[in-house]
């Protein structure tokens, strides 16, 4: 017998879920992420990336083998996509990561907008904005850090297998966030890099989830005390790998929500990418049977309730009692704009009582996914039933009024496991099937 680690690398914490052959969890790891607030988002040190990696597998090897003689024989990576930063041909970081949210490129996007915006969103089906990676690079080449022969661009999973392989790869779902992925092609868009004026080189191999044949590298072996016959699977963005984990079905949508929140649903077909463009979703290719993730983006839901916390000095559970019996709020009792691009900023009309914070909070996340579900079903059929994942989980008040939004349908909250590294774990164990057929 043996077991998987899934890792999930993410703007607030990394975490960790090894799981057993069978599929039963043995262990699970959090520790805080190390990101640095800038002035134009929040970046993060790849060198202290490393480290941080290596000591999480570190300690999640040494916790299994308190607990079983089971071995290693895959590692999953998933985390935040649009996060990367330049590199040297030997992988030698030329900058620190510029994280999803950073708005350097925000300027770049909004300057290519005029020309290109109708052929660059039909070939990514990628909306326009800071957060996908081809803006973040023309930020990086009109600042004259792209040009040179081997750079490369990685994101954090790929950084990530790189320091446990030496090899630069991706796969599907990591592709399509940079913007510079064809979805008809399936591959690198020759047009989008010439639009873009990128090398095709800085980007990497794309590498189907499925083939489980990239192997750890022996002097990483040797480090971790592990066989060089483990495999190391890049199991996607880390909403991808989160939905696949909590078992994402054409009937069942999943509402990933950490810090920011994603909606997705099941299609079977691709949309057409200027449609779900022009309705501010994302397209993913899924993985497998062809069929393809829509991904609602509710905004950054979850720094808004860390910015009610931190105001009211509340945790969240007290916050949900307080909006399930006081639903009245003034008007105008929250300014906040609340966006897949940015940590939302909150200022709060003076005066307002907690429970009346509380109220105009879920309102706002409620009316963003309403909105969003809406926008989901001009593609797909409305869900039976809708599971919630992360710490939006534990709310049952948030929990109920979002079903309410889809019809009061059943709700399944699945905050253990961590959903994105516990599918990460999954997928790096070849366990593709439908999670609708039962664990």
């Amino acid at each position: 017998m043996s077991y998987t680690i899934g890792i999930d690398l993410g703007t607030t914490n990394m975490k960790a879920c090894a799981l057993s052959e069978s599929g039963k969890v043995i262990c699970e790891f959090s520790r805080a992420s190390h990101v640095e607030q800038v002035p134009t988002g929040g970046e993060i040190d790849p060198l202290r990336l490393r480290a941080d990696l290596i000591g999480m597998l570190r300690a999640v090897i040494t916790e299994v083998h308190l607990c079983t003689d089971e071995e290693l024989s895959g590692i999953g990576l998933t985390g935040m996509a649009e996060a990367g930063f330049l590199a040297a041909p030997d992988g030698s970081p030329l900058t620190r990561i510029l994280l999803w949210y950073d708005q350097r490129g925000a300027e770049d996007a909004e300057e290519l907008r005029p020309d290109y915006e109708d052929r660059l969103t039909a070939i990514s089906g990628i909306r326009m904005s800071n957060v996908a990676t081809i803006y973040k690079l023309h930020w990086l080449q009109k600042h004259n850090l792209t040009k040179g022969l081997g750079l490369r661009w990685f994101g954090v999973p790929e950084w990530a297998a790189w320091i446990l392989t030496g090899r630069h790869y991706t796969d599907r779902t990591l592709a399509v966030r940079t913007g510079a992925y064809s979805l008809a092609e399936d591959t690198w868009s020759d047009e989008v890099l010439r639009i873009i004026d990128l090398n095709r080189e800085l980007f990497p191999e794309i590498i189907d989830t499925r083939l489980k044949n990239v192997y750890i590298s022996p002097e990483m072996a040797e480090a971790l005390s592990v066989s060089d016959t483990v495999r190391v699977t890049i199991a996607g963005h880390d909403d991808m790998a989160a939905v696949y984990g909590a078992g994402l079905s054409l009937d069942r949508w999943v509402d990933s929500a950490g810090t920011a929140e994603g909606l997705v649903a099941l299609v079977p077909s691709c949309p057409p990418p200027d449609r779900t463009v022009r309705q501010r979703m994302a397209v993913a290719p899924w993985y497998m049977d062809g069929k393809y993730a829509l991904i609602a983006g509710v905004g950054t839901s979850g720094g808004l309730l860390a910015e009610l916390h931190r105001d009211t000095g509340l945790d969240y559970r007290e916050l949900d009692k307080l909006a399930a019996v006081h639903a009245d709020y003034p008007e105008n009792a929250l300014r906040s704009e609340l966006t897949p691009q940015r940590i939302p900023k909150v200022e709060f009309l003076p005066g307002l009582a907690a429970a009346e914070k509380a109220a105009a909070v879920y309102g706002r996340i409620v009316s963003s996914f309403r909105e969003r579900a809406e926008q989901i079903m001009l593609f797909a059929a409305p869900p039976k039933r809708l599971v919630i994942t992360g710490g939006q989980s534990l709310l049952p008040e948030l929990c109920r009024r979002k079903a309410e939004v889809l019809g009061g349908i059943p709700t399944e909250a699945r905050p253990k496991p961590e959903a994105a590294a516990y599918g990460a774990a999954m997928l790096a164990n070849g366990k593709m099937r439908s999670i609708i057929s039962g664990r």
